[in-house]
């Protein structure tokens, strides 16, 4: 492991791009790394922001201080205010769903003259395909975070945000996992967690939201038919913290069929140093947060028992007399599919992997969400629907199985 320290003398411009969780937490953090550094923030909706944010720090055996407060240069809508004398452009506090859209939009106003980092702060969904197949050839170089840094939350809109957990180890990710720039000496005093290296497909595999939120939601709704009501007492609130048990069985069959996925690559890529760690969903939660992890003995009770995780929420929309339905229009629905478990079938297809649950999951959510990314049944999955256009299928890009690692 690579652990970066050190202080950072050249100007740096970064620019958020979303008006999300993340940029809630990262913006603070981002003005408080040292005068080098200068905060923009790009946004849909600007005037809903106060002039100064804050972060509010609940995890104080991470960062032994609860508050950080900063003024940024300009929160704007406007891309050509901010984006051509950038240095950094990161994607935060956004689905990765709206990632080729973003893209399209700052495409414009890149200055080819100026070198500018484009990341993305959760760098999974096969991020650097989507920036290159986007944008082309061009003076820039692609990086992210393989997992978000912190589990977060916004308290007020535009105002305060908040960290729950931070994670105690953080993979930053860059083309072949070289960081030939050096660019996690740039982000160390930003993000303040020890910080190793990570290629794009790892990050892509490693398990995320997509190895969580889906077979937590399939195991409690995957007899729903999308449509009929349920009592409210009748449902959990937290999407972790009260994992029943057909939902824990669903996450270690996931865990298991991601595995096999990884496998198959070692098998491939034997020399590739990234995919022969550990991607048990265990072994990962308890890199990122053992400290906050009260019940290590199995992977169900490591995610259930994590205290970063125990404030989060399944979304629900109220019908009123007591009734809700889960709410559809939401990422745990609309990203976690196109951008991860239609990705993973697809490289597992690549190896003739087996991915009895993924498949069965990619059926129901595509049938909630009244889209046809797939057709065919489980076991006999053809990633060729109607939709298939808005995910991250490898091989519709022209990428061949040797052509995927990077």
């Amino acid at each position: 492991m690579t652990t970066v320290v050190g202080h950072v003398s050249d100007p740096i411009t970064i620019t958020l791009v979303g008006g999300g969780n993340s940029t809630h937490c990262l913006a603070p953090l981002i003005s408080s790394a040292g005068s080098s550094y200068t905060l923009q923030i790009l946004t849909r909706k600007p005037s809903l922001w106060s002039p100064e944010l804050e972060v509010i720090n609940q995890d104080l055996n991470w960062m032994n201080c609860s508050s950080i407060k900063c003024r940024p240069r300009i929160i704007t809508d406007k891309p050509e205010m901010v984006i051509p004398g950038s240095d950094i452009i990161w994607f935060a506090g956004v689905p990765i769903h709206h990632n080729p859209a973003l893209l399209e939009m700052i495409k414009p106003h890149l200055n080819p003259n100026r070198h500018v980092f484009i990341g993305s702060i959760c760098c999974y969904g096969g991020f650097e395909w989507v920036v290159r197949r986007t944008l082309g050839p061009g003076n820039y170089s692609c990086f992210g975070t393989n997992l978000i840094p912190w589990c977060c939350g916004t308290k007020e809109y535009g105002k305060t945000g908040v960290i729950f957990g931070a994670k105690r180890l953080l993979r930053v990710v860059t083309s072949e996992g070289k960081d030939r720039l050096r660019l996690k000496e740039k982000l160390y005093p930003v993000l303040r967690q020890p910080l190793t290296d990570t290629n794009f497909l790892a990050s892509t595999l490693w398990p995320n939201n997509s190895s969580l939120h889906p077979p937590i939601l399939y195991g409690l709704f995957k007899d729903w038919d999308g449509k009929t009501s349920f009592d409210k007492s009748s449902l959990p609130t937290f999407i972790y913290a009260e994992m029943c048990k057909s939902s824990a069985k669903a996450v270690c069959e996931m865990d298991v069929e991601l595995v096999r996925i990884v496998e198959g690559l070692r098998e491939e890529f034997p020399e590739d140093p990234f995919l022969k760690h550990d991607f048990s969903m265990k072994s990962c939660v308890l890199e990122n947060y053992e400290d906050q992890v009260l019940d290590k003995s199995t992977t169900a009770s490591c995610v259930s028992s994590n205290l970063a995780f125990a404030q989060h929420k399944i979304p629900y929309t109220d019908l009123g007399s007591g009734k809700c339905v889960p709410t559809l229009k939401h990422k745990f629905f609309e990203t976690d599919l196109p951008f991860g478990l239609v990705t993973f079938k697809d490289i597992a297809n690549m190896l003739k992997v087996e991915t009895p649950l993924i498949d069965a999951m990619i059926l129901w959510n595509q049938r909630l969400i009244g889209k046809e990314f797939v057709q065919g049944e489980v076991g006999k999955i053809v990633i060729e629907g109607a939709d298939v256009g808005e995910c991250v299928v490898p091989s519709r890009y022209g990428l061949e199985l040797k052509d995927i690692l990077s």
